[in-house]
């Protein structure tokens, strides 16, 4: 978006002028001249790496374009005389149909760069989503035996169901809209539509021309009309009764509302789902790295699931799922390879028996420990430890 040149928003490219353009005498300046501009090129600018610049608006109205390295684009509107610091990049470009501007500089060291940093050349607030035209807005109760065979067409439709059970189906998929529910049909989606329910159903449906290249955002899905959303709609047929001047347009502009409400209200739920995600997958490595420690500390005890659910404060069933999904493997198996894989380190480091080793590790026996070493590692521990000695 277009900023104002003050002070605090220009500091980061320059200053703006105290005294008229004719007056600023700046020894590094040597040249001067006159431009006037019709076009632009996106892709050049201009910079001076050792001198000042002096640009000022003589006649039109211009938006200058300024960049340094670290720090994001900017475009300003040009109503000031402003002097540019050396290292800035910057360009100047019409906000209408031509401008003239003076500018003070010095040739042998301004230059003319291909830009390797995208500039957002956009003058003024940009729409991200058009609505050119409504072609059908209508209200409609219909009796249990409704059944609409189906179409597809290229605009945009909606439908809300206001009373009763509505049955659509959108590419062969079947969607239940409720009261309150509302669905949109994106364009070339074959729909059809038919009464779900043995009581009368009444619904909204609303088709349209709109610009919109996010439209996975809001196709194939059903949505909840709230409050806000649903006092939306109703300004919509309360204007489509009252048909006042410029009605057309109020309703465009009560729809493009209703849509853009719509997108913040999914954006949220989706920022609060990702962090929720992310909270709940940092709080389930807390409880998998606390039943860890406590592992590690008992190797020698015989620990259950429950024991550990205890420790951690939450369910056997929720410690198993969450452990296994962070680990990989079920509770009780990491116990059982972690004792293994200990009984390696023992035998090889130490001069400990097989029993006592059996022992510390938590085996009910020497026979046990010998048969589950055996099933991990393809040969028996005292096999093992023979192979050492060799």
């Amino acid at each position: 978006m277009i900023k104002n040149i003050t002070k605090l928003s220009f500091a980061n490219y320059g200053t703006i002028s105290s005294i008229p353009y004719d007056d600023i005498q700046l020894d590094d300046v040597k040249n001067e001249t006159t431009k006037i501009i019709t076009t632009f090129d996106l892709n050049s600018y201009f910079i001076d790496t050792t001198n000042k610049t002096v640009i000022n608006i003589e006649e039109g109205t211009a938006v200058l374009y300024t960049y340094t390295p670290g720090n994001d684009s900017r475009s300003f509107f040009l109503d000031k005389c402003v002097i540019l610091n050396p290292n800035v990049f910057y360009k100047v470009v019409p906000l209408d149909n031509s401008c003239t501007i003076k500018i003070k500089f010095n040739n042998k060291t301004t230059s003319i760069q291909r830009s390797n940093t995208r500039i957002d050349f956009s003058r003024g607030i940009k729409s991200k989503l058009n609505i050119a035209k409504i072609y059908t807005l209508y209200y409609q109760e219909f009796d249990k035996f409704f059944s609409y065979k189906g179409e597809k067409h290229d605009f945009w439709e909606i439908t809300y169901v206001d009373q009763g059970e509505l049955s659509t189906l959108i590419d062969g998929r079947e969607f239940i809209l409720k009261q309150g529910d509302f669905i949109f049909y994106a364009p070339n989606q074959y729909h059809t539509q038919k009464n779900n329910s043995s009581v009368p159903v009444s619904f909204l449906t609303i088709s349209f021309k709109m610009d919109f290249e996010e439209e996975d955002i809001l196709k194939d899905k059903i949505f909840i009309c709230d409050h806000e959303l649903k006092s939306i709609l109703e300004k919509i047929l309360d204007e489509k009764n009252y048909n006042g001047v410029y009605s057309p347009d109020l309703i465009i502009c009560y729809l493009k509302e209703f849509i853009v409400k719509l997108i913040r209200i999914i954006s949220k739920k989706n920022s609060i789902k990702q962090l929720h995600t992310s909270m709940q997958v940092n709080t389930n490595n807390a409880f998998v790295n606390t039943s860890l420690e406590y592992i590690y500390s008992h190797i020698s005890q015989k620990i259950t699931v429950d024991e550990l659910a205890d420790k951690v404060s939450i369910s056997s069933s929720y410690l198993s799922r969450i452990f296994k999904d962070v680990m990989g493997v079920t509770i009780i198996d990491y116990i059982n390879n972690y004792r293994l894989d200990t009984s390696k380190v023992y035998i090889k480091s130490t001069d400990l028996s097989l029993t006592q080793i059996a022992e510390i590790l938590g085996f009910n026996s020497i026979h046990y420990f010998s048969k589950q070493f055996k099933k991990r590692y393809g040969i028996s521990p005292i096999v093992y430890s023979k192979s050492l000695k060799n």
